[in-house]
């Protein structure tokens, strides 16, 4: 399993971290993870990959920069080399599907699926099986505590290796418990800055105890908010967390 970071960054414009997105590439197909604005011109600059070869989308909320380019995502199916027959998947919090009834009510026909099915998915992460399966993928999902209701989500392949991706929100049980359930590298947000105290959010040293009480093997923090030194981010992180800690950049790919 192989993660790229598509979009490391926050709802504030920055001249090197987009918004945020991760991309899965698996034997099973290929997830993104978030679609904030801009992800889908990110893909396609820093792996290649087509829209069209997308298996799924996985959503942890709906605020804009978690989201905002699932119309887009939608509009380029469109275009006539962009065309595609096979499902594509889209797995998020309850809300999911009147998101997209409100979409279609300003887009219209243009982010209606055209000569494919999208099956959507909504999940409250209390589920006791997974909430998903994908070939040999597995998908599970906590809340966190966020200003709208979020998901972490969990994916893990067959041979062992996963990720949970928090997407935003603070620590919670669920998801600690989740973490738990095997060996994982974890890609944590850190909008908030070391020290700072953030509602809803992150900071390097909580992320580094959420690494710790999860058991996680590698400590990947994202949502970087501006002005945010990496250096100083790793150094607080490390005070929770003695495993590997990495500050990710928009095009970093991580064997997983």
């Amino acid at each position: 399993m192989q993660l790229v970071i598509i979009g490391s960054g926050t709802a504030v414009p920055q001249k090197d971290r987009s918004a945020p997105c991760c991309l899965l590439r698996t034997s099973s197909g290929d997830v993104l993870m978030d679609l904030g604005p801009g992800s889908i011109w990110g893909v396609a600059r820093h792996t290649g990959v087509s829209v069209r070869d997308v298996h799924a989308i996985v959503l942890s909320h709906l605020h804009m920069d978690h989201c905002g380019d699932l119309a887009p995502f939608l509009f380029a199916h469109r275009a006539e080399q962009l065309a595609r027959t096979s499902p594509l998947h889209l797995l998020g919090p309850p809300g999911l599907s009147a998101h997209l009834d409100d979409l279609g009510n300003v887009w219209k026909k243009w982010v209606e699926p055209a000569g494919f099915d999208l099956n959507v998915l909504e999940r409250d992460g209390h589920e006791k099986t997974p909430a998903y399966i994908m070939g040999d993928l597995r998908f599970h999902a906590a809340p966190t505590n966020h200003s709208l209701f979020n998901l972490a989500w969990r994916v893990d392949d067959a041979d062992g290796s996963g990720v949970l991706f928090t997407g935003d929100g603070e620590i919670t049980r669920p998801l600690v418990e989740l973490g738990r359930i095997a060996p994982h590298t974890l890609i944590s947000e850190c909008a908030a800055g070391p020290g700072e105290t953030l509602p809803g959010h992150l900071n390097p040293e909580q992320a580094g105890e959420l690494a710790a009480q999860c058991g996680s093997s590698k400590l990947v923090l994202s949502h970087i908010s501006p002005g945010q030194d990496p250096e100083t981010l790793v150094t607080f992180a490390r005070k929770q967390f003695d495993g590997e800690v990495v500050v990710a950049e928009d095009g970093m790919e991580i064997e997983v």
